[in-house]
């Protein structure tokens, strides 16, 4: 299992940075794209903290600039990476004791908090993707299918 959530954030990295890529291009940026990306991000960074047993309270929805973003992405991509790099198969079925952003104390297991990682920035991803269309001419895809095609492991 190690080996495919290594795959997934391998996923993850592409697929945000298409979408960033494709923000990138507009003349100004769309705030309310701004604003899901940074929370995909700010997520991720609150996930980070929870996995690696360091909860520090971050606000999900804390407002970034585009730059700001780029910065975080580039950080939390390598922070993943090295991550599920160093995880054994037995750290994927430890339960991780964690309080939401309500104050609410919940358990999962790491494998389950990984896995709704990715699903989290999948949803919002095709939120922005869809706030796109119309102000680009061609909108990234950004389907596991095509990353597995691109990277032919």
């Amino acid at each position: 299992m190690k080996k495919h959530y290594i795959l997934l954030f391998g996923y993850e990295k592409w697929a945000t940075g298409k979408v960033l890529a494709a923000m990138k291009q507009l003349p100004e940026q769309d705030e309310k794209c701004v604003e899901w990306m940074a929370h995909i991000l700010m997520a991720q960074l609150i996930w980070y903290s929870r996995s690696d047993h360091k909860q520090i309270n971050y606000t999900p929805w804390e407002k970034k600039t585009f730059d700001e973003c780029l910065k975080l992405y580039n950080e939390l991509s390598i922070l993943w990476f090295n991550f599920c790099n160093n995880l054994t198969e037995e750290d994927l079925m430890k339960v991780i004791n964690y309080t939401n952003s309500k104050g609410e104390s919940y358990q999962n297991t790491l494998q389950d908090i990984l896995t709704h990682v990715i699903n989290h920035s999948t949803y919002h991803r095709g939120q922005i993707i869809a706030k796109l269309k119309g102000q680009l001419p061609s909108l990234p895809s950004t389907d596991f299918i095509l990353f597995r095609r691109q990277i032919k492991q």
